[in-house]
């Protein structure tokens, strides 16, 4: 399975100079391709190298050889993206200065705690920073492709890692992970992660945003676009603390398998006012679930999904369709109490655990005869 680590580089002044140098370069390797795809509807990348190679080359004589293949190769995955149909008109992408700059194992080294770049100046050897984990991925993993990215005055080498897979796991448990607007994940166990402090914090966000919108002034604009980059940030380290912490627990009941709910309509589900809905679309599931899959299958735990429908309203004990509010979930048939969301983790649990003894599941609730 292919893993992405980032490594923040440790720069010397000339270092980060001479990469500055070589991004400049590479943009335009990619700005002066865009012709000649547009011109011959191409973006193979075996064919540009016949139809634009020397060009390229002429113009750009700083810029390596094996790095204006590798603009081939971003430009083509540029276009490859688009899905352009054969009625449609080829679009011309923008390069920016800025952009990220495309390596491949013959123009960057990894060894140790060593980096070694190609730029056009010569190459560079310097040192990194990275996590733990992202470091341990490194030991037992082959290195791939690479982007190296320019934050401000940061300098980041995004890396593509092959790592051997994990046998997935044949005995175990399962657990069931319902994903709401009030928690954003309740396990079947009863651990719920996010509430209130969480709600609260995108609140803030909201209310800034809104006041920043109603301004319009170019400032407010700039101050919008810097907060929304907070807010993101945000959210994407709260989905990784949940999934690892999700992850962790599977581990702990030794599970064999996470029952995820397929998120098809999850917005036009959750009904709510104009607050809630707005939060709705503040908030990404379904990277909270791409995250829980690639942490579980690191440890052998399979991860499957299964149609929802239902086990928001259908009591986990009797399945009998019962009566919600809030946090609370009453089964009139039953007499039964129980916290919302854990009721419908638990639904998912059950529709979990058919899919994996292979007997279809049929999401409908019984519903008692007055």
């Amino acid at each position: 399975m292919k893993r992405t680590i980032s490594l923040k580089l440790t720069l010397s002044q000339e270092q980060s100079d001479d990469l500055i140098e070589t991004q400049l370069a590479f943009s335009n390797a990619c700005k002066q391709t865009i012709p000649f795809v547009i011109e011959n509807r191409c973006w193979n990348r075996v064919a540009l190298h016949h139809l634009c190679y020397y060009k390229i080359r002429e113009n750009i004589p700083s810029l390596g050889s094996q790095m204006v293949c590798n603009a081939f190769q971003k430009v083509c995955s540029s276009y490859k993206v688009l899905k352009i149909k054969k009625s449609q008109d080829v679009p011309s992408i923008t390069f920016k200065d800025t952009a990220s700059v495309h390596y491949d194992k013959r123009t960057y080294t990894l060894k140790g705690n060593i980096l070694s770049l190609y730029t056009v100046n010569g190459r560079i050897k310097c040192g990194f920073k990275t996590g733990f984990f992202q470091l341990e991925y490194l030991k037992d993993s082959v290195v791939k492709e690479a982007e190296l990215i320019r934050k401000g005055k940061r300098w980041f080498f995004n890396v593509v890692l092959d790592i051997p897979d994990v046998p997935i796991k044949k005995e175990g448990t399962i657990i069931a992970i319902d994903v709401g607007e009030n928690n954003i994940a309740t396990t079947s166990n009863g651990t719920i992660h996010g509430g209130g402090k969480l709600r609260h914090e995108r609140d803030k966000f909201l209310e800034r945003r809104g006041k920043l919108q109603s301004n319009g002034s170019q400032s407010a604009r700039r101050c919008l676009k810097r907060i929304s980059g907070i807010e993101r940030r945000h959210v994407k380290k709260t989905n990784h603390i949940i999934s690892k912490a999700i992850v962790k627990e599977a581990v702990e009941k030794d599970a064999k398998v996470i029952v995820l709910e397929k998120l098809t309509n999850i917005r036009k589900r959750i009904k709510g006012k104009k607050r809630i809905r707005s939060r709705l679309h503040r908030w990404s599931w379904y990277e909270l679930q791409q995250f829980v899959e690639y942490k579980a299958q690191a440890c052998g735990i399979d991860v499957v999904y299964v149609n929802p429908a239902y086990t928001s309203q259908t009591c986990s004990k009797c399945d009998c369709l019962g009566s919600r509010h809030k946090h609370l979930f009453k089964c009139s048939n039953c007499v039964s109490y129980q916290h919302s969301d854990r009721n419908a983790a638990i639904n998912l649990l059950k529709l979990g655990e058919s899919v994996v003894s292979s007997t279809a599941p049929v999401n409908m609730p019984m519903v008692m005869a007055v």
